[in-house]
């Protein structure tokens, strides 16, 4: 070597290291298993992290979720960062742990080396971006999901067999109401005199969404701390258990590893008195009668609603709610004509919880001259039927509810515009309605009763309509906007005249 040539060997500190990310999994939510994760992620966490041909990014994990199921959040969280380039290399213990399904392999680890990432499987010493790496790994993940395949049917198989000799293995400690004993044996606990009050609620011609809004009512929670939904009350009332019987394999997995409900695509097996019933087999047989013939009922037939006024309702301004002393008003919902409470709507819910009643049953308590101050009569939640009080009665107790924000009275003097004022759209005339705040806004009265299909409507604050007073012409109101700003404006035509 030239004695003027100088050698200057690499600084150590100046090799780039590789950006890495580490992928672990655990397919079943077991204790063991659980620890297994957190002993696979310190692992990494030094083995990687502490090596320095790598620079450890992140560890990407999955805990009890199949390797057949492509909809892992990790998983999809390690291809979404793969993505914008955020590591170079995945480690990870084996093919196995990366995936159980040779096509989500393959298609994932092409998409890798698509973007320059290898994937390396340690237990088999695989690097993708090798020349030989694919068809390695494709053998090997066609071996590993030949053998998982191997593996389950054995399983099935088993669990075939003891269907068959009467013996399930049973999951009853999941059904509302049972418990394992000491011995092993799945009795009533303290939750069964809970199911047999759904029963009888429903055998006594409550409809699901009842029994369900009487639980939430009561604060009545499922076994995970959730409120009840028609669903589940609707899955414990059709469940065979409750009297006594098993069936078997009500629920299979399907080719995608998904549970699904046994439609006859696979057998299942019956097992009668398996086990303590909770409720009678009458009891339970009356239920499943009365739901039979909830879903055989055909839906009332919608008809156009008579335009409001006295000669078709001529008792429109003789009905108030007992509960606040505020006038009935009339809403049309899916066909139906219902009297509501109005200072339920005008106010909230807090102000009065209201009555509803329909117009068929108004017609049943025909005739009265009186006003009526209605009522309802309920069970459980569940509306038995109506008291008609006329208002000498009803006066002698009680008075008129005045809410907090009170507003001034509805009048021409207060407001002088209130009969001259319609919606732009539809030509109905706009009614009050008062906010819990005593915010006083005019809304289109058939948006409001007959729904937005009906008219898009037209919502105005009433300081907005306070350049009307002065005048005495028929306004409507529209609203429209100005150079990216709504405003409110008003013609002396509407658009459209609607009839009801």
């Amino acid at each position: 070597m030239d004695k003027n040539v100088i050698v200057i060997p690499p600084d150590e500190k100046e090799k780039r290291c590789i950006r890495a990310a580490v992928y672990c999994r655990v397919s079943n939510k077991h204790e063991d298993l659980e620890n297994s994760l957190e002993n696979q992620i310190s692992h990494y966490r030094k083995a990687v992290g502490e090596d320095p041909r790598y620079e450890l990014t992140e560890i990407y994990y999955d805990f009890g979720i199949s390797g057949y199921k492509e909809s892992r959040p990790g998983f999809q969280k390690m291809m979404a960062d793969a993505e914008t380039g955020k590591f170079e290399i995945i480690i990870t213990k084996a093919i196995t742990r990366f995936a159980r399904n040779t096509d989500t392999v393959l298609k994932a680890t092409r998409r890798l080396k698509e973007l320059g990432i290898g994937v390396f499987f340690e237990l088999q010493g695989i690097n993708t971006l090798s020349q030989e790496g694919e068809l390695l790994m494709t053998l090997y993940a066609a071996f590993g999901q030949a053998e998982s395949e191997g593996a389950r049917m054995h399983t099935l198989m088993s669990i075939k067999r003891r269907y068959e000799n009467g013996k399930p293995p049973q999951q009853l400690h999941r059904c509302l109401g049972y418990c394992k004993n000491a011995d092993g044996e799945f009795v009533p606990d303290k939750n069964a005199p809970l199911v047999i009050e759904m029963f009888e609620m429903a055998a006594d011609g409550f409809t699901v969404g009842q029994i369900t809004n009487y639980l939430n009512a009561k604060g009545i929670k499922t076994q995970n701390g959730k409120k009840y939904c028609r669903t589940g009350v609707t899955r414990i009332l059709r469940n065979a258990a409750y009297k006594g019987d098993f069936i078997c394999q009500r629920y299979y997995v399907d080719e995608n590893r998904r549970l699904v409900l046994n439609r006859g695509e696979k057998q299942m097996y019956y097992i009668e008195e398996d086990h303590i019933p909770i409720v009678t087999r009458q009891l339970w047989d009356a239920v499943q009668q009365a739901l039979d013939a909830a879903t055989r009922k055909v839906a009332p037939t919608k008809s156009k609603p008579l335009p409001l006024n006295d000669e078709n309702y001529p008792y429109r301004n003789k009905l108030f709610c007992a509960k606040c002393g505020h006038r009935l008003s009339r809403a049309v919902r899916a066909g139906r004509v219902l009297w509501e409470c109005n200072g339920k709507g005008r106010f909230s819910q807090e102000f009065c919880s209201g009555v509803i009643i329909t117009d068929d049953e108004i017609r049943e308590a025909l005739p009265f001259e009186e006003k009526q101050y209605i009522s309802a009569r309920e069970d459980r939640g569940r509306i038995t039927g109506f008291d008609f009080i006329p208002e000498s009665e009803w006066s002698i107790c009680h008075k008129k509810k005045i809410h907090h924000a009170a507003v001034p009275e509805l009048s021409e003097e207060n407001y002088p515009y209130m009969n001259r004022i319609f919606c732009k759209y539809c030509g109905s005339r706009l009614r009050r309605i008062i906010s819990n705040a005593g915010k006083v806004t005019w809304i289109c009265d058939n948006s409001s009763r007959l729904g937005k299909a009906y008219c898009k409507g037209i919502r105005v604050p009433d300081e907005k309509l306070q350049p009307l007073r002065e005048l005495t012409i028929d306004a409507y109101i529209g609203k429209e906007k100005k150079n990216g700003k709504e405003s409110y404006g008003y013609s002396r035509k509407p658009d459209k005249q609607k009839k009801q």
